[in-house]
C-alpha cells in the first residue's frame, strides 16, 4: 500500500496531544520496506518534541488489517483506562506510536485466526491451501509433483509421512535459538511431534464460538488416542501447522534482529535519556522486539529501552535463565530499566499445548504432558507457563486498575493472566493496559 512518508495516522490522547502513529513495515529477511517512513520517524524524533516512544509489534496476522485493528485495539483500552481511572503520569507525556508490520503471507499461526482452520474435520478450507502452496516453495522443483500428490489425501500413512519430511526437511532441520545448545532435529523427531499433535487435537472437546477459547488440553480427558496409533492416519494440514512454528521463529528473530533493532538503535540515538521507550510485543511480536533488544544487527544499543511488555509470548520459558548455556535472551533483562512483565495463562491453548508439541525432540517424546501446571519440557512456551531457570523473577497474579505491581522486586515479573486472558489474542482489555501504564509511569 504506497503512503506519503511520514505518519500513518494520529492519535489524540486524553490530554489533547495529537500523538503521530507511524507504521514501519519489513520483508521475511528483516529488510525495511518503508525506508522514507523511517527517515521521516528519525527525524521528527531529533526534535525533542516527545517524551514517549511507544513501539508494537503484533503477533502472526494474515494481514494489514488484523495487524493494525490489534494496534488500534490496545491502544483504545490504554485510552479508556486512562481516562475513566483518571490516571495521571505526574509528568508531562507528548508520545509517539510506532506500529511494526512484518510478513504473513500464507503462512499465518491458525489459532490466530479462529476455529475455522484449528484442525477439526476434513474440509481443506482457503487458508489450508495457501499453507500447502507456501510449503510447496520449500520443496525442490523436481519434487513438487510428488510433494502435492502426497498432501492431497486428508490423511497419510506413516511412509507417506516420512517421505514428505524428507521433502521438507529444511525447514525443521535447525535447532532451538532460544536454547543454544539444542542439535538439530531428525526426521524421526518431527514425526513423533506431528503424531503427538494429532492425538492433542483428536482428544480436544468440540471447537467453541470464540477463536481464542479452545477449552481443555487433551491431557485433561480420558481416553485421548496414543501417538503410536496415529502414525497411520496423518493430516498433511497439521504438519504444515506445526512446520510454521519452525518458519515463524526464524523469520520473527530476523526481523527484530536485522530489521527493528537497527532501526531502534537509530531511534535510540536521535534521542536523549529524556526520552522514554516502552516496547509492546505479542505473541512471535515478543520475539521480534528480544532480538531488537538483545541481538540487534551491527552494534548494540546505546542505552537501555524503559519497558518491554511481552504478552503472551511465542519465545521459550527458559529464555531469560542464567544457568550454563544461558537463554537466548538472557542479555535483554540487563538491556530494560524496569523489570520485563512478561504475561502467561492456562487458557491459552496453542501456547500450552502445540508449542512445545512442535518444537520437543524425539528423544523428549516419552508423554504428552501438557495438563499440569510445571513446563512439559525444556521447549515449553514463555506465554504457556512463565518463566524458569535461574534468573530473578517474581510471579504475581494479574492486577485490576489500580492495584499497584511492585516493579523493584526483579528482572522479570510474570504475571500469571488466567482470571483475565481468555486466550492466546485476548490481550487488549484493562489489566493488560494497566501493565503498560504502570510501566510507563514507574
Amino acid at each position: 500500500m504506497a503512503s506519503d512518508p511520514g505518519p500513518f495516522d494520529h492519535v489524540l490522547t486524553t490530554d489533547g496531544f495529537r500523538a503521530p502513529f507511524y507504521t514501519l513495515r519489513f520483508d521475511a529477511a528483516g529488510r525495511s520496506t518503508s525506508p522514507l517512513t523511517q527517515e521521516h520517524l528519525v527525524d521528527a524524533l531529533r526534535s525533542n518534541i516527545f517524551t514517549d516512544v511507544y513501539l508494537f509489534s503484533h503477533g502472526w496476522n494474515n494481514d494489514w488489517n488484523a495487524a493494525l485493528a490489534n494496534y488500534r485495539a490496545f491502544i483504545a483500552a490504554y485510552q479508556s483506562l486512562v481516562r475513566d481511572k483518571g490516571l495521571e503520569l505526574g509528568r508531562d507525556q507528548r508520545p509517539l506510536l510506532v506500529g511494526i508490520f512484518w510478513p504473513a503471507a500464507a503462512m499465518e499461526l491458525p489459532w490466530e485466526h479462529g476455529p475455522d482452520i484449528a484442525g477439526a474435520g476434513d474440509d481443506i478450507g482457503e487458508r489450508d491451501v495457501a499453507l500447502e502452496a507456501a510449503f510447496a516453495t520449500e520443496v525442490a522443483p523436481a519434487d513438487r509433483a510428488e510433494f502435492y500428490r502426497l498432501v492431497e489425501p486428508p490423511a497419510v500413512d506413516e511412509i507417506a509421512g516420512r517421505r514428505l519430511l524428507d521433502l521438507l526437511g529444511a525447514v525443521y532441520a535447525g535447532g532451538d535459538a532460544d536454547l543454544p545448545k539444542d542439535d538439530r532435529r531428525r526426521p524421526d523427531d518431527v514425526l513423533a511431534a506431528w503424531a503427538m499433535l494429532e492425538s492433542a487435537l483428536t482428544g480436544r472437546p468440540d471447537l467453541p464460538d470464540s477463536p481464542d477459547d479452545f477449552g481443555v488440553a487433551a491431557g485433561e480427558r480420558a481416553g485421548a488416542p496414543d501417538a503410536a496409533g496415529l502414525l497411520s492416519k496423518l493430516d498433511p494440514r497439521n504438519l504444515f501447522r506445526m512446520l510454521t512454528v519452525y518458519r515463524m521463529k526464524d523469520r520473527a528473530g530476523a526481523v527484530g534482529a536485522d530489521g527493528v533493532g537497527p532501526v531502534l538503535r537509530e531511534m535510540l540515538e536521535a534521542t536523549t535519556a529524556a526520552t522514554r521507550f516502552h516496547l509492546v510485543g505479542h505473541s512471535y511480536g515478543a520475539r521480534v522486539l528480544l532480538n531488537a533488544v538483545s541481538r540487534p544487527t551491527g552494534a548494540p544499543l546505546p542505552r537501555q529501552v524503559d519497558s518491554l511488555l511481552l504478552l503472551q509470548p511465542a519465545v521459550n520459558h527458559l529464555c531469560f535463565s542464567a544457568a550454563r548455556p544461558e537463554g537466548g535472551y538472557r542479555a535483554a533483562a540487563e538491556l530494560v530499566r524496569h523489570p520485563i512483565m512478561t504475561t502467561y495463562s492456562v487458557h491459552d491453548f496453542p501456547l500450552r499445548t502445540v508449542f512445545h508439541l512442535a518444537l520437543r525432540r524425539g528423544k523428549d517424546l516419552g508423554d504428552i504432558g501438557i495438563a499440569g501446571d510445571e513446563p512439559p519440557n525444556e521447549y515449553a512456551a514463555l506465554g504457556g507457563y512463565g518463566p524458569r531457570g535461574e534468573l530473578s523473577f517474581a510471579e504475581v497474579t494479574i492486577k485490576d486498575p489500580g492495584d499497584p505491581y511492585d516493579l523493584t522486586a526483579a528482572e522479570v515479573l510474570a504475571v500469571d493472566g488466567s482470571r483475565t486472558i481468555g486466550g492466546h489474542s485476548d490481550i487488549s482489555g484493562p489489566s493488560t493496559a494497566w501493565m503498560l501504564f504502570s510501566l510507563v509511569k514507574g
